[in-house]
Formats: C-alpha cells, sequence, structure tokens
C-alpha cells in the first residue's frame, strides 16, 4: 500500500453466503479441461460460439502471502497449422463471480438488458468483461479470476488496493509461464474491473504488456465515498454486503464504519488511492462524463500516470454498452494486436485524446481528436451569481445581495439565457460565499443542467440505445421515452442531464500543490467547523463535463442542501448530512461568488 495501515483499526463484517441457485453458475467439471465446441449455445438467448474453446475450470493459484486465488481460463482450439502457436492472455480480475453471479443475473433482468442484448455475446463473458468467444476467436486467452475472499477464493474481501495489486502481478506472472502464452499479459474491463487495473499498473509485473481501463475509481475516498469530504458510503456498502459472495466465510471492510470513524485523510484511504504516478506501461484509458461513480477517478488516472504512451477516449453512453459496441470492440484489438502480439498496425496513429461531447436535445459530437485533455486552448469563462435576480451573467452584481434556502429540503435556482452556441468542456469549479444557522457545517450539492428557455423542460442525453439489435428498434426507443416522461424515476440511469458537484464545507481548505482554477483538489486534513453564521468561501468541485448549449436554451446552476441524485440503488444506506436551518449564498460587494466554466473556442479553418 501507499503507507501502511497499522495505525488503524480497520473495521470488517461477515461476507453473504448466497445459495449456489440465487446467483452462481459452478462449473461442470471443476479442475477439469473441457471443449466448448463451436456452434453451441453455452446460455440461452445468447449467440453461438464461433471457434472451439478449451476451457480449465478452477485452476488454483497461489499468491504470494500463500492466499489460493481460482482462475477459469479459456483458450481457442488450434487448427492443426497453429498448434505450436503460442498466445496472448487477457486477465478479467474481479469480485463478482467469473462464472456468473447476482450482478450478472440482475444485469439480465434490466429492461432492455441496458443496451446490451443477449444475442450480442456468448455469455461466457463475466459481469462488466469481455466476451471469451470473441478473443478466442482472435487468438487471445481469457483468464477469469475471484478475487481474494470472494466465492471459492481465499483471503478477506479487500476493495482495489495495493493488495490486489500484488495478486495480480502474482497472477500475470503465473499465466506468462504457461506452455501456451506468449509471455504477454493485459487485462480488461470496465468499473471493478478497471479500478484493480490501476493497482497492478501500479506494481509492474514484469510479463504485462499494456493495460485497457475503462471507466474505474482510482482513489476511493474523493472519487466515492466522501466526495468532497461529504460522507456516501452507501453504493460502495451495497456493492460489498450485496454483490460480493464468498463460500469460505471469509470478511469484508465495512466501508459504511470506515467512513464516519475515519473522517479525514489518513492513511486507510490513503492506501485505496492508486499512485498511478508509477504507471509506466501503455495504456488505452476510457472514460465518460456522465459515470457518477468513475468519471473523475478515471480522468485523474489520464492526467497522472506516468506512461509515455496512453490513450484516452471519452465516450458518450453508458459504460456497459460502450464496453460491447462491435466499433470499440475492434479498436481495442487493434491496440491489444499492436502491444500484445507485436502486429505493426496503424494504432499509434490513433488520436491521444478522443472526445464526445453532449448535446442534450441536439447531436453529439463523438470521437472528436485532441492532443490533450483538459483541452490547452480552454479559456476560464466566469457567470457571477446574482441572487435578488436568481441569475448568471458575465457582469458583476453592483450591490451585495443574498438569498438563503431551506438546508435540508431546500434549493435555489440561477439560469443563464444562451444567445450563442457555446461549448464547454473539461473541469468546473463554483466559488461560493455561504453561510449556515444551526448547524456547525454545511453539506452543499450543486448540478449545472440545460433546459428549453419557452418550455422549461430539462433537457437530457440518452446514453443508452435500447434499440440495438431489436427487430423494431425504433419502437423500443420511443418506449423508453414515453415511459420515463410518464415516470422520471423509469430508466433514471439510461438519462443524464448534467453533472454534479458537492462540498462539506468543514472540508474546504485547499491543496494548492494540486488545485488549479477550475479543479480545486481538497487536504481533507481536518475538519475546520463553522460557527454560527460564519461566512466562509467555497470553492466546490464539479466533475468534469463536456456540453454544447444552443440558443433558446438556459443553463441552469441548482445550489441545494440535498443530493440532487444520490444513489444508485434504493437499497443503499442514506448519507448522514449535516445539514440543519438555512444555507444563505452571498454574491456582490466583497463576496465574488461565480461559476467558472471550462469555454472552448472553435478552432480556426
Amino acid at each position: 500500500m501507499a503507507s501502511s495501515t497499522q495505525d488503524i483499526d480497520i473495521i470488517q463484517f461477515p461476507t453473504s453466503s448466497v445459495a449456489e441457485k440465487d446467483c452462481y453458475i459452478p462449473p461442470a467439471t471443476p479442475g477439469q479441461q473441457r471443449i466448448l465446441k463451436a456452434g453451441t449455445v453455452q446460455i440461452d438467448g445468447h449467440r453461438p460460439l464461433t471457434k472451439d474453446i478449451i476451457l480449465d475450470d478452477d485452476i488454483p493459484i497461489v499468491v504470494r502471502d500463500g492466499v489460493t486465488i481460482f482462475a477459469d481460463i479459456y483458450r481457442p482450439s488450434f487448427t492443426a497449422s497453429l498448434d505450436a502457436a503460442k498466445i496472448p492472455a487477457i486477465l478479467v480480475a474481479g469480485p463478482f463471480g467469473k462464472n456468473g453471479g447476482s450482478n450478472k443475473n440482475n444485469f439480465n433482468k434490466w429492461p432492455w438488458r441496458f443496451g446490451c442484448p443477449r444475442i450480442a455475446t456468448s455469455g461466457l463473458e463475466k459481469f462488466e468483461g469481455p466476451d471469451p468467444d470473441y478473443w478466442c476467436y482472435n487468438g487471445y486467452a481469457v483468464v477469469h479470476t475471484d478475487c481474494r475472499g470472494t466465492w471459492k477464493s481465499g483471503g478477506d474481501v479487500i476493495v482495489p488496493s495495493q493488495k490486489e495489486g500484488e495478486d495480480n502481478y502474482d497472477i500475470i506472472e503465473f499465466i506468462a509461464q504457461q506452455d501456451w502464452c506468449n509471455g504477454k499479459v493485459t487485462m480488461a474491463g470496465n468499473s471493478y474491473l478497471a479500478m484493480t487495473q490501476w493497482f497492478t499498473g501500479v506494481e509492474r509485473p514484469p510479463h504485462l504488456a499494456c493495460l485497457a481501463p475503462w471507466e474505474g475509481i482510482s482513489d476511493t475516498y474523493n472519487n466515492n465515498i466522501r466526495r468532497g469530504g461529504v460522507p456516501n458510503p452507501g453504493f460502495m456498502q451495497g456493492m460489498l454486503k450485496g454483490d460480493v459472495v464468498s463460500f469460505t466465510g471469509n470478511k469484508g471492510i465495512d466501508m459504511h464504519a470506515m467512513c464516519y470513524k475515519y473522517p479525514a485523510w489518513n492513511s486507510f484511504w490513503d492506501s485505496l488511492c492508486a499512485e498511478v504516478e508509477k504507471i509506466q506501461c501503455p495504456l488505452y484509458i476510457v472514460a465518460s462524463w456522465t459515470n457518477f461513480l468513475h468519471t473523475t477517478g478515471t480522468l485523474r488516472a489520464w492526467e497522472e500516470s506516468g506512461s509515455s504512451e496512453k490513450w484516452l477516449r471519452v465516450h458518450n453512453t453508458h459504460e456497459w454498452p460502450d464496453l460491447n459496441d462491435p466499433y470499440n470492440v475492434e479498436d481495442l484489438r487493434k491496440f491489444y494486436d499492436y502491444y500484445m502480439k507485436d502486429i505493426q498496425n496503424d494504432w499509434p496513429m490513433t488520436p491521444r485524446v478522443r472526445l464526445s461531447v453532449l448535446n442534450a436535445g441536439g447531436k453529439d459530437m463523438i470521437n472528436r481528436p485532441e492532443t490533450s485533455f483538459p483541452l490547452e486552448r480552454e479559456v476560464p469563462f466566469k457567470l457571477y451569481l446574482h441572487p435578488d435576480s436568481r441569475s448568471l451573467s458575465e457582469a458583476q452584481p453592483s450591490a451585495q445581495s443574498d438569498v438563503s434556502y431551506d438546508a435540508v429540503t431546500g434549493d435555489v435556482v440561477f439560469s443563464w439565457p444562451i444567445q450563442e452556441t457555446v461549448e464547454f468542456t473539461g473541469y468546473i469549479n463554483l466559488h461560493l460565499w455561504a453561510s449556515t444557522t444551526d448547524s456547525n457545517d454545511m453539506d452543499i450539492f450543486v448540478k449545472l443542467r440545460k433546459i428549453k428557455a419557452t418550455t422549461k423542460e430539462t433537457l437530457e442525453s440518452v446514453l443508452v440505445d435500447v434499440g440495438r439489435l431489436t427487430p423494431n428498434p425504433e419502437k423500443e426507443r420511443q418506449e423508453l421515452l414515453s415511459k420515463h416522461a410518464a415516470d422520471p424515476k423509469f430508466g433514471a440511469a439510461f438519462f443524464n442531464s448534467g453533472p454534479i458537484g458537492c462540498l462539506r464545507a468543514s472540508h474546504r481548505a485547499l491543496n494548492p500543490e494540486k488545485s488549479t482554477l477550475l479543479r480545486p483538489v481538497y487536504t481533507h486534513a481536518e475538519e475546520k467547523l463553522l460557527k454560527d453564521g460564519e461566512i466562509v468561501p467555497l470553492d466546490i468541485a464539479i466533475w468534469p463535463y463536456g456540453m454544447i448549449c444552443n440558443p433558446g436554451e438556459e443553463l441552469q446552476l441548482i445550489i441545494s442542501g440535498y443530493h440532487p441524485e444520490p444513489h444508485c440503488r434504493p437499497t443503499d444506506p442514506l448519507p448522514e448530512l449535516r445539514n440543519e436551518g438555512v444555507h444563505t449564498i452571498l454574491a456582490g460587494g466583497e463576496y465574488d461568488s461565480y461559476l467558472l466554466l471550462p469555454l472552448i473556442p472553435s478552432r480556426k479553418a
């Protein structure tokens, strides 16, 4: 780990033990080899296999501390002309079940399966992982492992940290020594399957050829558990208690308890922050503007990673359909072929950055080539808050004014009418002067969105194509839109209206070495509580976003005492906030409250 956690009391709880029939697809012949025949359907509704596949079930791999990790290895059954060939391997490491799992079963129940129809894959893929059938057909092995403490693997469950990086180091070196392997190993997958890649890259296994982390937290504290210092451990706690299963009576970290026992940064949180500057191998990183978990952590890793050969693609959809999109899969194969098979293709000509820019209510830009992110040509664009008129303006208020809202249920909305088409892409900062009564702290949430000026309708980007590979695609798309219009909670995860930010006022201290004008970074070293009515400056980081605003629209800034989009799942425990009384926003005079946006000038012809 980045530092020792011996001074920290790690609180644990017993992991779940769920009946196999509910969430597990056991191997047919544990510890043995079998052939999955071309043309057979392995799981109902999925496509037939395109090639014979050799499957080695439940292979034990003993890592450095004696813990046994179990793996399934899928390999192509070579033709006679290729019998002597050796192939590279893709390690897919995650905690949700290498043969299935509750997440995969739940995924199958989601409406339209999140735009990932069964017929698009063989069904052999892990949840959030690549399809072994495709990769075996193209001359790769795919290795599915269950992380330590999950399913049959030994040890205690940990969220991605140095220990998982060390495990994957040992697993990669084991794979590289197999008689079928050409000595080159990579990793793949999104979400948790990307998170664990950051820590593996830091360890630098000798046979790690490259990595492809597609949307994954790289700093658990800042990206999820305490973004802006505001506690929100519900999703991580729900994942560890509900989605991660152990058959061996192991324990997991109680992230809910750790969140509230250790609100300030310490060695434990440091151990869950990947030292990405140590990563040297080639990287193909994928991000989106709309992932409430992964956006900030993925882009942080892109900026700070030490690799000189790295590429970034920011897409305009959801992580799961992006992972399964055939164009993106072929793009990933080009990257792998170059670094894993030494095929001299045109991958090096790929733009180092490809950005999608969202235009809710209009047409998005997709894969626009860039040379950097943040964009070198960005211009900080300042809009001042006018509390008296609830407006945003390039002009400073002529006099001081303020506006208050209920700290628990209230909000205030500031609007800026769009006069000409404009693009904002990058990090966003809300500089705010605020005070509170009846509390010694404030949890402030902010959101940006576009509305139609005439109807006041919120404009949302559609992130999932529910019509993909269906007999009547447009019918399915219209059904989603009509159901969502009738009930905004229906398919809410399929839509996005804009970026969010939050800050606990007691965590307002900035790290001057890491902060920039548009991107405040906090120390979280201690909690500096407020006095009743004390007016303090707050720099609230709003997660990075790419958006186009058009004439006839309004850009709205919503400031609230409640989270505008708090949880992914209704069973996650609610955060314990410190809001009481009222919050007051001040602007004008000595209080320069403003929204700072990354304006992107049009390129000259």
